[in-house]
C-alpha cells in the first residue's frame, strides 16, 4: 500500500538503521547520490523488497524525491531523508490511517526532535476534523517527511528540482495549498529528525559549503518564484552587505576558515541574482576518488 523512497548520500550506516524500522513487506526506493554501488550491491542482495538506484550525477533531494515517485508502484508514497528515526511503528501507523482517511493530497509525522523545530506552519483557520483519532491538523507547510496520495497528486505538483538543498519543501507547500490541495500533520504518529547527519562525518567540511552556497541561492530562488525578482532582491540585499562586511574583516584578520564559507554563500547569493543554476557541487571530487 506504501512505497518509501529516500535519498541518500554517503548514508551507509544511517540507512540500516531506517531499514531496520521499516517493516520487509514495504517497498522501499533508495536514490543512491554518491554513486555507492557496493551498496546498492548489499543492499538488494540483502533485502528483497529494496531497489537502489543510481543517477549519473547528485540530483539532490528534490529530484531525488521525484525520481522516486515516479519509481513506485503504491498509490501512497512515504518521502523520508536518511537521518528521520521512524518512531513507534511509524509506517504501520500510517497505514492504518488511509484505510479510514484519503482526503489529503499530503500527510505528514509530527516530529519530536528539537523543541525549538517545528515541521509544520499553520498560516489559516482550517476546519477541524470529526472523530479525530489521529490528531489530524491541516497545515500550510510540512518538512522532513511527506506520505503522498497519488490520487490527489499530478504531474505539476513534482518537487521543484532547481533547488538543490532548502526551500523546496516551501515550495512544495505553497505550491499545493494554492491548488487547494489538503496538507496535513498527524501528531498520533511521530518521527525523530536526528539533524544535519545525513552524510560521512569525515565530509562535514564540504557538508557546510554546500549548505552556506544553497541556502542563499535557494532562498533567492524562492522569493524570486513566488513574490518577483525586485522583492527577492529587497530581501537580500542586507544579506549581501552583511556578507562582503564579514568577508573584509576575515580578510584583514585572515581567518582562512570563516573566509572559505562566507565567500560560498556570497557565490551562492550572487550565482541565484544572476539566474544561474544550482550546480555547485563541492562533494563531486571527492565521489570520482
Amino acid at each position: 500500500m506504501i512505497s518509501v523512497v529516500i535519498p541518500s548520500f554517503f548514508s551507509s550506516g544511517l540507512l540500516e538503521d531506517r531499514i531496520k524500522e521499516i517493516n520487509n513487506s514495504y517497498e522501499i526506493i533508495i536514490i543512491e547520490n554518491s554513486r555507492d554501488f557496493n551498496l546498492k550491491k548489499n543492499l538488494e542482495n540483502k533485502y528483497k523488497n529494496i531497489e537502489v538506484v543510481i543517477p549519473d550525477k547528485n540530483i539532490g533531494y528534490p529530484a531525488a524525491f521525484n525520481l522516486g515517485i515516479n519509481l513506485s508502484s503504491n498509490q501512497y508514497i512515504f518521502l523520508t531523508q536518511p537521518d528521520v528515526k521512524l518512531i513507534d511503528n511509524c509506517l504501520e501507523k500510517l497505514s492504518e490511517l488511509v484505510r479510514k482517511f484519503d482526503d489529503f493530497t499530503i500527510i505528514t509525522p509530527y516530529d519530536i526532535g528539537k523543541k525549538d523545530y517545528s515541521n509544520y506552519e499553520i498560516h489559516k483557520n482550517y476546519p477541524k476534523l470529526k472523530n479525530n483519532e489521529y490528531l489530524l491538523e491541516q497545515v500550510d507547510l510540512v518538512d522532513l517527511t511527506w506520505l503522498i496520495n497519488k490520487k490527489n497528486f499530478d504531474k505539476n505538483d513534482y518537487f521543484d528540482a532547481n533547488f538543490f538543498l532548502y526551500f523546496e519543501a516551501y515550495d512544495f507547500a505553497r505550491r499545493l495549498i494554492k491548488k487547494n490541495k489538503k496538507v496535513f500533520i498527524t501528531k498520533k504518529i511521530n518521527t525523530f529528525h536526528i539533524g544535519s547527519s545525513s552524510h560521512d562525518k569525515n565530509l562535514q567540511h564540504y557538508a557546510t559549503l554546500t549548505r552556506c552556497w544553497h541556502y542563499n541561492w535557494s532562498k533567492f530562488y524562492y522569493f524570486k518564484k513566488h513574490f518577483g525578482f525586485f522583492y527577492a532582491l529587497r530581501k537580500s540585499l542586507g544579506i549581501l552587505f552583511k556578507l562582503i562586511m564579514k568577508i573584509s574583516k576575515n580578510s584583514i584578520f585572515y581567518n582562512k576558515k570563516n573566509l572559505v564559507y562566507l565567500v560560498a554563500e556570497l557565490r551562492g547569493l550572487l550565482s541565484s541574482m544572476f539566474n544561474l543554476p544550482s550546480n555547485y557541487r563541492p562533494y563531486e571530487k571527492v565521489i570520482k576518488n
